[in-house]
C-alpha cells in the first residue's frame, strides 16, 4: 500500500517483458504493460529531476524537481532528504542498511546546497547512490507533516508513519482500519497531474473462495495474494485478466548456519541434494515459478546459474554420514499459515527428506508468528520468501549473506565473503561489478547456507477491463498509472 503514497526519485527505463510468458496468466495481455530494464541500467526521473556523480563517483550531487507538494501542501525541498537520511541512521532499520550499500552512512556526509539541491560526499565510490534513487525504500516523507506528530517516546514519527503517512505520491491515506480496509484518496497536488483513478479501497478479504467470487462477480477491480491454483481456476473467466511476472522473488528454507546439525555444511548440502525443485514448480507452482538453486535474483546483473544441487538422494546419504549423521536426524520445519503452497512444498519435505532418515515434525503457524521466528533469527529450519529490492549484486549479497546483517536470517559467516563485498561495494563500472561478485557466489553456494528452492512469480488478478498495471521490485504495482476502458 505504501507504493501508492511514496513517490520514487527516479524508476528504471521500461522495456518489453523478456521472458516467456506463462499461458492464462500472460502480462503482456494488459495494455500498456511494461517490464522494468535491470540490464541496460538506465533511470527515468520522478521527483529528482537528476542525479550528477562526478568522475571518481565520490560526488554526488541531487537535483529535487520543483512544485511537488504533498497532499497537505508542502512542497519536496531539501530539508525532506537530510530528514529522511537522519531518520534512517537514527532508526537502525533497512534505510541504514541501504545509506551503507550506497557508502553513504553518515549523515554528514549530506549537505544542503540550496532548498533544491543537496550534495553527498565519500571517501569511497558510490556505485548506487544515482541507482537507489528508484528503490521505494529509498523513501521521501512531507517531514514538515512528519514532525508534528513525532513525541519524545517516538521522535521520528514511527507510529503515525505506519498508518497515516504523508509523503509526495499520487494518494493520501484518509482511513485506516486495521484488519478491516484502508482508503486513499487522490492527492490533488500531485506533480503530474491528478490520476485517473480517484479513490483507491484495500478491503481485507481472509477467505480466497470470497476473493475470487468478489472479482468474477465485478465487486472488486483486483486482488493480491493468488494462490497457483486460484490462478488456474481464473484463467477461464472471460472477465478476469491473470498477470504473473517473473521477478525478484524467491523461495528458501532457513538453516541456521550456528546451531547443529545445520552447522556442518554437509548437511545443508545434503539438504539442497533432497529438494524436488522441478517437482515443485511443476506440481505445487502449476509452472507459475522458475526452479532456482542461485544465491541471488536470476533476473539481476550478475547473476551466476548453478546446477550443482541436483536430486540425488544417494549422495544426500553420503554427505550426512561425512558430516556424522549417517542414521539422520529429528528436526522441526516452521512455515506461514498464510501461504498455501509453503504448506504443500513442507510436506513434499517431510517425505523426500524421510528417504534419509531426517524426520521432520511440521510446524504451521500464524503469518505474525512466522515472521517473528525467521527475522529475530531463531529459527533452526524454516521455510521463507524475499526479495532484494535493487537489482544490483552487491547489494543482493550483502543483503542475505553479509555477516550479522538483519536479513541475515541463517547466521551465515564467511570473513573472505564480507571481504570480497565490501571490496565489491566501491566498484562502480558495471562490466567490473557484476564479475567482480561470481567468488563471492561460488563461496555461498559451496557452503549450502540456505536450501535453494525455486522463483515464484509475482501475481494479480484483475478486471479485464484494467490497463496500466505493472510490477515492481517491492512486489507492487502503481495504480496512478492504471486505468478503465469506457
Amino acid at each position: 500500500m505504501a507504493a501508492q503514497v511514496i513517490e520514487p526519485g527516479a524508476e528504471w527505463k521500461p522495456t518489453t517483458y523478456p521472458y516467456a510468458p506463462t499461458p492464462g496468466a500472460d502480462p503482456t495481455k494488459i495494455p500498456e504493460f511494461t517490464y522494468p530494464d535491470f540490464r541496460a541500467q538506465e533511470t527515468v526521473p520522478r521527483i529528482f529531476e537528476n542525479c550528477d556523480l562526478s568522475a571518481d563517483s565520490k560526488t554526488a550531487v541531487y537535483r529535487l524537481r520543483k512544485g511537488v507538494k504533498s497532499a497537505v501542501g508542502n512542497e519536496f525541498t531539501a530539508k525532506d532528504v537530510l530528514w529522511r537520511v537522519k531518520r534512517a541512521h537514527e532508526l537502525k532499520a533497512i534505510g541504514t542498511f541501504m545509506q551503507n550499500a550506497a557508502n553513504a552512512p553518515d549523515p554528514k556526509q549530506w549537505q544542503k546546497v540550496d532548498d533544491h539541491t543537496v550534495r553527498i560526499s565519500s571517501d569511497k565510490p558510490m556505485p548506487l547512490i544515482c541507482k537507489i534513487l528508484t528503490n521505494l525504500y529509498w523513501y521521501w516523507y512531507d517531514s514538515t507533516e512528519a514532525k508534528k506528530h513525532s513525541t519524545p517516546d517516538d521522535p521520528w514519527a514511527t507510529k503515525w508513519a505506519s498508518t497515516s503517512l504523508v509523503a509526495f505520491g499520487p494518494y493520501v491515506i484518509r482511513s485506516w482500519e486495521a484488519g478491516n480496509r484502508v482508503v486513499m484518496d487522490a492527492n490533488p497536488n500531485y506533480w503530474q497531474g491528478p490520476p485517473k483513478i480517484k479513490r483507491i479501497i484495500y478491503q481485507v478479504v481472509p477467505e480466497s473462495a470470497s476473493r475470487l467470487a468478489l472479482l468474477k462477480e465485478g465487486k472488486v477491480d483486483l486482488i493480491e495474494g493468488v494462490s497457483p491454483d486460484e490462478a488456474v481456476s481464473l484463467a477461464t473467466a472471460s472477465n478476469v485478466r491473470v498477470a504473473a511476472v517473473h521477478g525478484n522473488q524467491s523461495i528458501y528454507l532457513v538453516m541456521n548456519n550456528n546451531k547443529a546439525p545445520f552447522d556442518k555444511v554437509q548437511v545443508r548440502q545434503a539438504i539442497n541434494h533432497l529438494l524436488a525443485r522441478d517437482q515443485i514448480v511443476k506440481d505445487i507452482y502449476r509452472g507459475l515459478a522458475v526452479s532456482w538453486e542461485g544465491v541471488m535474483p536470476s533476473v539481476y546483473p550478475g547473476y551466476v546459474e548453478f546446477n550443482n544441487y541436483t536430486y540425488d538422494v544417494a549422495k544426500a546419504k553420503r554427505l550426512l554420514a561425512e558430516a556424522g549423521y549417517a542414521n539422520g536426524f529429528q528436526t522441526t520445519l516452521t512455515y506461514s499459515a498464510g501461504d498455501p503452497v509453503q504448506e504443500n512444498i513442507a510436506v513434499l519435505l517431510k517425505s523426500t527428506l524421510s528417504q534419509v532418515g531426517i524426520n521432520i515434525d511440521l510446524r504451521k503457524q500464524p503469518v505474525s508468528a512466522h515472521s517473528d521466528l525467521v527475522q529475530s533469527k531463531k529459527a533452526d529450519f524454516a521455510l521463507w520468501i524475499d526479495y532484494p529490492i535493487q537489482p544490483d549484486p552487491n547489494y543482493s549479497l550483502r543483503l542475505l549473506y553479509l555477516t550479522g546483517n538483519a536479513v541475515n536470517y541463517q547466521n551465515y559467516s564467511d570473513k573472505e565473503v564480507d571481504r570480497l563485498l565490501e571490496e565489491g561495494a566501491s566498484i562502480v563500472d558495471p562490466a567490473q561489478r557484476n564479475p567482480f561478485h561470481r567468488l563471492a557466489e561460488e563461496r555461498i553456494h559451496e557452503a549450502a547456507t540456505l536450501g535453494w528452492i525455486a522463483e515464484p512469480s509475482y501475481v494479480n488478478a484483475m478486471s479485464a477491463n484494467l490497463s496500466g498495471w505493472k510490477w515492481f521490485t517491492t512486489q507492487h504495482y502503481k495504480v496512478n498509472e492504471m486505468s478503465f476502458a469506457k
